[in-house]
């Protein structure tokens, strides 16, 4: 059974995604999760706090490649293509079992719409964003360290790297599979784009 603050937190991902911040009133929030406003405000505050605790909640992609980091961590040995499609995959099968989840999808682009008129909300996304960039970028500061990688800006990388399967997800949520074609085939080919580049090698 859900506590109260889980099922305030499931109720505001609910109204964010159908109202939009605007419109998603702290007493909308509470009525949905059957609780009294003022519940509301003594565990988070203020909608705000309850927003970024809602991206907080709901950040199962990358908690689940913070143990893959750790786990390449001790790996010094291992092959970075591998490792890099590893990570693929699993951002990859997380967008796609999110498909499935209207409301967190719903909620996604609410924040990007509305994060262009609220400061609050671009705050609150940015900070989500930077929280999921930041282990990334790590690893990739690793890498270089380790001489997998030349020397790059490891930020720079970390956006790519996510930005194509965010982008992707997109293209597939609106044209199925008739644009990029098999997941699998289509990850093999990005992280050989990523990792050897778009030039032709001299050598050749």
């Amino acid at each position: 059974m859900e506590d109260t603050e889980q099922r305030i937190l499931n109720a505001a991902l609910r109204v964010f995604a159908s109202e939009g911040y605007t419109g998603a009133t702290t007493r909308k929030i509470a009525e949905e999760a059957n609780v009294a406003e003022v519940t509301l405000f003594r565990k988070f505050k203020s909608k705000e706090n309850l927003l970024k605790e809602v991206l907080i909640n709901n950040r199962t992609v990358f908690s689940s490649l913070e143990e893959l980091f750790h786990i390449f961590q001790n790996e010094k040995d291992a092959d970075l293509e591998t490792e890099l499609r590893i990570l693929g995959k699993n951002i990859a099968k997380a967008m796609k079992d999110k498909k499935k989840d209207s409301k967190r999808r719903m909620f996604m682009f609410m924040l990007f719409e509305e994060g262009r008129r609220r400061p609050e909300v671009s705050e609150a996304l940015l900070s989500f964003l930077q929280m999921n960039i930041k282990p990334l970028s790590e690893y990739f500061d690793l890498q270089i360290k380790n001489g997998k990688m030349r020397t790059i800006n490891s930020r720079s990388a970390a956006i790519t790297f996510v930005s194509y399967f965010v982008y992707t997800s997109l293209l597939r949520e609106v044209f199925g599979d008739s644009l990029l074609g098999d997941y699998n085939e289509e990850i093999e080919r990005f992280i050989d784009i990523f990792t050897k580049g778009i030039l032709k090698d001299e050598e050749n």
